[in-house]
Protein backbone atom coordinates (compact mmCIF):
# COMPACT_ATOMS: atom_id res chain seq x y z
CA UNK A 1 0.00 0.00 0.00
CA UNK A 2 1.38 3.64 -0.68
CA UNK A 3 1.30 5.89 1.93
CA UNK A 4 -0.23 9.33 1.29
CA UNK A 5 1.96 12.44 1.03
CA UNK A 6 2.40 13.93 4.34
CA UNK A 7 1.03 17.30 3.42
CA UNK A 8 -2.22 15.46 3.04
CA UNK A 9 -2.46 15.11 7.11
CA UNK A 10 -2.57 18.75 7.04
CA UNK A 11 -4.96 18.99 4.26
CA UNK A 12 -7.38 17.00 5.62
CA UNK A 13 -7.38 18.25 9.43
CA UNK A 14 -7.86 21.58 8.15
CA UNK A 15 -10.99 20.55 6.05
CA UNK A 16 -12.40 19.18 9.06
CA UNK A 17 -11.72 21.77 11.29
CA UNK A 18 -13.61 24.46 8.91
CA UNK A 19 -16.84 21.31 8.23
CA UNK A 20 -16.86 21.35 12.67
CA UNK A 21 -16.81 25.54 12.32
CA UNK A 22 -13.89 25.30 14.85
CA UNK A 23 -12.56 28.03 11.96
CA UNK A 24 -15.07 30.37 10.29
CA UNK A 25 -14.70 32.63 6.78
CA UNK A 26 -12.10 35.05 7.31
CA UNK A 27 -10.57 33.96 10.59
CA UNK A 28 -7.03 33.68 10.89
CA UNK A 29 -5.20 30.59 10.29
CA UNK A 30 -2.69 29.02 12.05
CA UNK A 31 1.03 30.08 10.38
CA UNK A 32 3.66 28.03 8.60
CA UNK A 33 5.52 27.96 12.04
CA UNK A 34 2.25 26.83 13.85
CA UNK A 35 1.03 24.46 11.62
CA UNK A 36 4.96 22.98 11.91
CA UNK A 37 4.90 22.60 15.39
CA UNK A 38 1.34 21.35 15.51
CA UNK A 39 2.41 18.42 13.28
CA UNK A 40 5.72 18.11 13.26
CA UNK A 41 6.24 18.56 9.73
CA UNK A 42 8.98 20.69 7.63
CA UNK A 43 9.00 23.99 6.42
CA UNK A 44 8.13 22.52 2.75
CA UNK A 45 5.78 19.75 3.23
CA UNK A 46 3.73 23.08 5.41
CA UNK A 47 4.00 24.84 2.50
CA UNK A 48 2.61 22.42 -0.13
CA UNK A 49 -0.37 21.91 2.03
CA UNK A 50 -1.08 25.14 2.37
CA UNK A 51 -0.78 25.69 -1.72
CA UNK A 52 -3.39 22.51 -2.29
CA UNK A 53 -5.51 24.59 0.63
CA UNK A 54 -5.22 27.68 -1.66
CA UNK A 55 -5.70 25.84 -4.84
CA UNK A 56 -8.91 24.03 -3.22
CA UNK A 57 -10.04 27.37 -2.10
CA UNK A 58 -10.23 26.81 1.40
CA UNK A 59 -7.96 29.48 2.79
CA UNK A 60 -6.79 32.57 1.41
CA UNK A 61 -2.89 33.73 1.55
CA UNK A 62 -2.62 37.76 1.61
CA UNK A 63 1.25 38.65 1.01
CA UNK A 64 2.38 40.34 4.11
CA UNK A 65 -1.04 39.92 6.33
CA UNK A 66 -0.87 35.69 6.49
CA UNK A 67 -3.22 33.17 6.24
CA UNK A 68 -6.98 33.22 6.40
CA UNK A 69 -9.87 31.09 6.08
CA UNK A 70 -12.07 31.38 2.77
CA UNK A 71 -15.62 30.63 2.00
CA UNK A 72 -15.36 26.65 1.66
CA UNK A 73 -15.35 26.52 -1.91
CA UNK A 74 -18.70 25.29 -3.29
CA UNK A 75 -19.04 22.48 -5.53
CA UNK A 76 -19.15 23.95 -8.84
CA UNK A 77 -22.88 23.12 -9.76
CA UNK A 78 -23.67 25.22 -7.01
CA UNK A 79 -21.77 28.10 -8.10
CA UNK A 80 -23.25 28.11 -11.68
CA UNK A 81 -26.44 25.62 -12.17
CA UNK A 82 -25.17 24.35 -15.27
CA UNK A 83 -21.53 23.86 -15.72
CA UNK A 84 -20.44 25.50 -19.37
CA UNK A 85 -18.13 22.77 -20.87
CA UNK A 86 -15.94 25.82 -21.76
CA UNK A 87 -12.22 26.31 -20.60
CA UNK A 88 -10.91 29.94 -21.12
CA UNK A 89 -7.17 30.74 -22.26
CA UNK A 90 -5.74 33.93 -21.68
CA UNK A 91 -3.02 34.88 -23.38
CA UNK A 92 -0.18 37.86 -23.81
CA UNK A 93 -0.48 37.74 -27.53
CA UNK A 94 -2.25 35.35 -29.67
CA UNK A 95 0.19 36.18 -32.83
CA UNK A 96 3.19 35.03 -30.48
CA UNK A 97 4.96 32.41 -32.66
CA UNK A 98 4.66 29.41 -30.88
CA UNK A 99 1.46 30.35 -29.31
CA UNK A 100 -0.53 28.46 -31.66
CA UNK A 101 1.28 25.37 -31.28
CA UNK A 102 -0.34 25.62 -27.20
CA UNK A 103 -3.08 26.44 -28.06
CA UNK A 104 -3.35 23.08 -30.60
CA UNK A 105 -2.23 20.99 -27.62
CA UNK A 106 -4.79 22.32 -25.53
CA UNK A 107 -7.68 21.96 -27.54
CA UNK A 108 -6.69 18.46 -28.96
CA UNK A 109 -6.43 17.67 -25.42
CA UNK A 110 -9.65 19.49 -24.01
CA UNK A 111 -12.07 18.75 -27.35
CA UNK A 112 -11.47 15.32 -26.44
CA UNK A 113 -13.01 15.83 -23.12
CA UNK A 114 -15.62 17.50 -24.41
CA UNK A 115 -14.91 21.05 -23.81
CA UNK A 116 -14.85 24.11 -26.13
CA UNK A 117 -12.17 26.92 -25.32
CA UNK A 118 -12.85 30.74 -25.38
CA UNK A 119 -9.32 32.71 -26.07
CA UNK A 120 -8.63 36.25 -25.25
CA UNK A 121 -5.53 38.53 -25.06
CA UNK A 122 -3.84 40.94 -23.02
CA UNK A 123 -1.35 42.34 -25.34
CA UNK A 124 1.10 42.25 -22.23
CA UNK A 125 -1.55 45.19 -20.25
CA UNK A 126 -2.37 44.78 -16.45
CA UNK A 127 -5.29 46.61 -17.47
CA UNK A 128 -6.45 44.07 -20.64
CA UNK A 129 -5.75 41.32 -18.15
CA UNK A 130 -8.25 42.85 -15.22
CA UNK A 131 -10.57 42.81 -18.40
CA UNK A 132 -10.26 39.06 -19.64
CA UNK A 133 -10.68 38.00 -15.88
CA UNK A 134 -13.72 39.26 -15.75
CA UNK A 135 -15.15 38.47 -18.76
CA UNK A 136 -13.80 34.64 -18.07
CA UNK A 137 -15.51 35.10 -14.47
CA UNK A 138 -18.53 36.69 -16.20
CA UNK A 139 -19.11 33.75 -19.20
CA UNK A 140 -18.99 31.41 -16.12
CA UNK A 141 -15.96 29.45 -17.76
CA UNK A 142 -15.09 25.98 -16.02
CA UNK A 143 -11.32 26.31 -15.71
CA UNK A 144 -8.29 28.86 -17.05
CA UNK A 145 -5.32 28.50 -18.52
CA UNK A 146 -3.20 31.89 -18.39
CA UNK A 147 -0.32 33.24 -19.61
CA UNK A 148 0.77 35.92 -17.01
CA UNK A 149 1.12 39.76 -18.11
CA UNK A 150 4.07 41.38 -16.96
CA UNK A 151 5.37 38.42 -15.06
CA UNK A 152 8.34 39.63 -13.47
CA UNK A 153 6.15 42.51 -11.99
CA UNK A 154 3.75 42.02 -8.79
CA UNK A 155 0.83 41.00 -9.63
CA UNK A 156 -1.86 44.03 -9.68
CA UNK A 157 -5.08 41.47 -10.23
CA UNK A 158 -4.79 39.62 -7.02
CA UNK A 159 -8.39 40.17 -5.75
CA UNK A 160 -9.58 39.14 -9.25
CA UNK A 161 -7.01 35.93 -9.08
CA UNK A 162 -8.53 35.81 -5.53
CA UNK A 163 -12.05 35.50 -7.04
CA UNK A 164 -11.59 33.07 -9.30
CA UNK A 165 -10.50 30.87 -6.34
CA UNK A 166 -13.06 31.72 -4.63
CA UNK A 167 -15.63 30.50 -7.02
CA UNK A 168 -13.94 27.45 -7.37
CA UNK A 169 -12.87 28.08 -11.06
CA UNK A 170 -9.19 26.05 -11.34
CA UNK A 171 -6.69 28.04 -12.67
CA UNK A 172 -3.35 26.46 -14.56
CA UNK A 173 -0.31 29.15 -15.50
CA UNK A 174 1.70 28.56 -18.59
CA UNK A 175 5.32 29.73 -19.41
CA UNK A 176 5.49 31.89 -16.18
CA UNK A 177 3.53 32.45 -12.92
CA UNK A 178 2.79 35.03 -10.33
CA UNK A 179 5.04 34.22 -6.86
CA UNK A 180 2.06 36.11 -4.76
CA UNK A 181 -0.04 33.11 -6.03
CA UNK A 182 -0.09 29.05 -5.11
CA UNK A 183 -1.51 28.81 -8.64
CA UNK A 184 0.31 25.85 -10.81
CA UNK A 185 2.43 26.27 -13.92
CA UNK A 186 3.45 24.68 -16.40
CA UNK A 187 6.55 26.02 -18.22
CA UNK A 188 10.08 25.57 -19.60
CA UNK A 189 12.71 25.52 -17.46
CA UNK A 190 14.06 28.57 -18.17
CA UNK A 191 16.82 28.37 -15.71
CA UNK A 192 18.28 25.47 -17.27
CA UNK A 193 17.87 27.33 -20.58
CA UNK A 194 19.73 29.72 -20.16
CA UNK A 195 22.24 27.79 -18.36
CA UNK A 196 22.30 25.37 -21.67
CA UNK A 197 22.70 28.15 -24.24
CA UNK A 198 25.40 29.77 -22.10
CA UNK A 199 27.49 26.06 -21.94
CA UNK A 200 27.17 25.67 -25.47
CA UNK A 201 28.87 29.13 -26.29
CA UNK A 202 31.32 28.28 -23.79
CA UNK A 203 32.34 24.66 -24.87
CA UNK A 204 32.72 27.01 -28.28
CA UNK A 205 35.10 28.57 -27.07
CA UNK A 206 33.33 32.07 -26.14
CA UNK A 207 34.31 34.27 -23.02
CA UNK A 208 32.61 37.24 -24.18
CA UNK A 209 29.27 36.62 -24.22
CA UNK A 210 26.56 39.14 -24.00
CA UNK A 211 23.18 38.20 -22.89
CA UNK A 212 19.71 40.16 -23.77
CA UNK A 213 17.02 39.09 -21.58
CA UNK A 214 13.37 40.85 -21.23
CA UNK A 215 13.08 42.87 -18.19
CA UNK A 216 9.28 42.11 -17.74
CA UNK A 217 8.55 38.82 -18.09
CA UNK A 218 9.86 36.50 -15.09
CA UNK A 219 11.68 34.00 -17.73
CA UNK A 220 14.25 36.71 -18.66
CA UNK A 221 14.88 36.57 -15.11
CA UNK A 222 15.37 33.22 -14.98
CA UNK A 223 17.16 32.93 -18.13
CA UNK A 224 19.64 35.65 -16.80
CA UNK A 225 20.31 33.29 -13.95
CA UNK A 226 21.05 30.52 -15.61
CA UNK A 227 23.45 32.87 -17.87
CA UNK A 228 24.89 33.85 -14.57
CA UNK A 229 25.41 30.22 -13.45
CA UNK A 230 26.87 28.82 -16.49
CA UNK A 231 29.22 31.78 -16.30
CA UNK A 232 29.92 31.49 -12.66
CA UNK A 233 30.41 27.84 -12.84
CA UNK A 234 32.90 28.36 -15.63
CA UNK A 235 35.20 30.59 -13.59
CA UNK A 236 33.63 33.97 -15.75
CA UNK A 237 32.58 37.02 -13.88
CA UNK A 238 29.34 38.67 -14.64
CA UNK A 239 30.10 42.27 -16.21
CA UNK A 240 27.09 44.26 -16.27
CA UNK A 241 28.15 45.78 -19.24
CA UNK A 242 27.81 42.52 -21.31
CA UNK A 243 23.68 42.45 -19.98
CA UNK A 244 21.16 44.35 -22.01
CA UNK A 245 17.87 44.12 -20.57
CA UNK A 246 14.64 45.20 -22.85
CA UNK A 247 11.10 45.49 -23.32
CA UNK A 248 8.74 45.21 -26.44
CA UNK A 249 8.16 48.80 -26.22
CA UNK A 250 11.22 50.01 -25.79
CA UNK A 251 13.57 48.01 -27.58
CA UNK A 252 13.19 50.04 -31.03
CA UNK A 253 14.36 53.09 -29.10
CA UNK A 254 16.92 51.44 -27.26
CA UNK A 255 18.60 49.88 -30.79
CA UNK A 256 18.46 53.42 -31.92
CA UNK A 257 20.30 54.89 -29.19
CA UNK A 258 23.37 52.46 -29.92
CA UNK A 259 23.22 50.90 -26.59
CA UNK A 260 23.08 47.45 -27.82
CA UNK A 261 25.74 48.28 -30.47
CA UNK A 262 28.54 49.01 -27.61
CA UNK A 263 27.55 45.90 -25.98
CA UNK A 264 28.17 44.01 -28.97
CA UNK A 265 31.56 45.96 -29.62
CA UNK A 266 32.78 43.81 -26.28
CA UNK A 267 31.37 40.53 -27.21
CA UNK A 268 31.80 37.36 -29.46
CA UNK A 269 28.19 36.24 -29.09
CA UNK A 270 25.39 35.97 -27.68
CA UNK A 271 22.48 34.70 -25.79
CA UNK A 272 18.77 35.83 -26.50
CA UNK A 273 15.95 35.84 -24.49
CA UNK A 274 13.81 34.27 -27.56
CA UNK A 275 14.17 33.56 -31.51
CA UNK A 276 12.12 36.78 -32.02
CA UNK A 277 15.40 38.69 -30.15
CA UNK A 278 17.84 36.61 -31.88
CA UNK A 279 16.16 37.07 -35.61
CA UNK A 280 16.23 41.18 -34.32
CA UNK A 281 19.96 40.92 -33.37
CA UNK A 282 20.95 38.86 -36.94
CA UNK A 283 19.62 41.50 -38.77
CA UNK A 284 21.18 44.33 -36.84
CA UNK A 285 24.45 42.96 -37.06
CA UNK A 286 24.38 42.60 -40.62
CA UNK A 287 23.17 45.99 -41.01
CA UNK A 288 26.41 47.20 -39.12
CA UNK A 289 28.67 44.86 -41.34
CA UNK A 290 29.07 41.88 -39.13
CA UNK A 291 28.09 38.41 -40.53
CA UNK A 292 26.43 35.04 -38.53
CA UNK A 293 28.74 33.47 -37.80
CA UNK A 294 31.55 34.49 -39.08
CA UNK A 295 31.88 37.33 -36.78
CA UNK A 296 29.50 36.74 -34.04
CA UNK A 297 27.65 33.94 -32.31
CA UNK A 298 23.84 33.87 -31.69
CA UNK A 299 21.96 31.40 -29.73
CA UNK A 300 18.34 31.62 -29.24
CA UNK A 301 15.33 30.09 -27.04
CA UNK A 302 12.26 28.77 -28.46
CA UNK A 303 13.17 26.67 -31.53
CA UNK A 304 10.67 28.42 -33.61
CA UNK A 305 10.26 27.99 -37.66
CA UNK A 306 11.56 30.82 -37.95
CA UNK A 307 14.83 29.42 -36.13
CA UNK A 308 14.84 26.47 -38.43
CA UNK A 309 14.39 29.30 -41.54
CA UNK A 310 17.36 31.05 -40.33
CA UNK A 311 19.32 28.24 -39.58
CA UNK A 312 19.51 29.57 -35.59
CA UNK A 313 20.87 27.60 -32.82
CA UNK A 314 17.93 27.52 -30.17
CA UNK A 315 16.76 25.72 -27.00
CA UNK A 316 13.82 23.84 -28.13
CA UNK A 317 10.36 25.08 -26.72
CA UNK A 318 8.18 21.83 -26.23
CA UNK A 319 4.88 24.37 -27.22
CA UNK A 320 2.34 22.01 -28.28
CA UNK A 321 3.12 19.02 -25.60
CA UNK A 322 3.18 22.17 -23.06
CA UNK A 323 -0.31 22.72 -23.87
CA UNK A 324 -1.14 19.39 -23.68
CA UNK A 325 0.01 18.70 -20.41
CA UNK A 326 -1.17 22.25 -18.87
CA UNK A 327 -5.06 20.79 -20.22
CA UNK A 328 -4.46 17.54 -18.46
CA UNK A 329 -3.77 19.51 -15.35
CA UNK A 330 -6.76 21.41 -15.58
CA UNK A 331 -8.82 19.18 -16.40
CA UNK A 332 -7.90 17.22 -12.98
CA UNK A 333 -8.16 20.24 -11.15
CA UNK A 334 -11.47 20.38 -12.39
CA UNK A 335 -11.81 17.07 -11.18
CA UNK A 336 -11.19 18.31 -7.48
CA UNK A 337 -7.25 16.55 -7.58
CA UNK A 338 -3.95 18.46 -6.82
CA UNK A 339 -1.35 18.87 -9.27
CA UNK A 340 2.22 20.04 -9.35
CA UNK A 341 4.15 22.50 -11.10
CA UNK A 342 5.95 21.26 -14.20
CA UNK A 343 8.99 22.46 -15.87
CA UNK A 344 10.14 20.87 -19.58
CA UNK A 345 13.73 20.17 -19.70
CA UNK A 346 16.00 22.23 -22.06
CA UNK A 347 17.12 20.35 -25.16
CA UNK A 348 19.48 22.20 -27.37
CA UNK A 349 19.22 22.07 -31.35
CA UNK A 350 22.14 23.12 -33.07
CA UNK A 351 22.27 24.84 -36.69
CA UNK A 352 24.48 27.36 -37.94
CA UNK A 353 24.79 30.48 -36.11
CA UNK A 354 27.25 29.27 -33.48
CA UNK A 355 31.04 29.09 -34.87
CA UNK A 356 33.89 27.74 -32.75
CA UNK A 357 35.70 31.35 -31.57
CA UNK A 358 39.01 32.05 -33.14
CA UNK A 359 41.06 32.62 -30.66
CA UNK A 360 40.01 29.16 -28.69
CA UNK A 361 40.32 27.53 -32.10
CA UNK A 362 44.21 28.67 -32.41
CA UNK A 363 44.79 27.30 -28.88
CA UNK A 364 43.61 23.70 -29.88
CA UNK A 365 46.66 23.88 -32.78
Amino acid sequence: MINAPKYTDIVEWTIAQIESKTFNPNDRFLSETELGEKFGFSRQTVRRALEVLEQRGHITRIQGRGTYIADVRPQKSSVFKHPSRTVGIISTYLDNYIFPSIVRGIEGVLSEAGFAVQLASTNNSVEIEARSLQLMLDRQVDGLIIVPTRSALPCLNLDLYKELIRHGIPVVFIDSFYPELSIPHVALDDVMSGYMATQHLLEMGHRDILGIFSHINRQGHLRYQGYARALSENGIPLRDELVFWYSKESLLQQLQGGQLLECLSKSTSALCFNDHMALLLMDYLRQNGKSVPGDFSVVGIDNSELANISSLTSIVHPSEELGETAARQLLSMIGGAAVENILFPPQLKKRGSVLQHAASALKQL
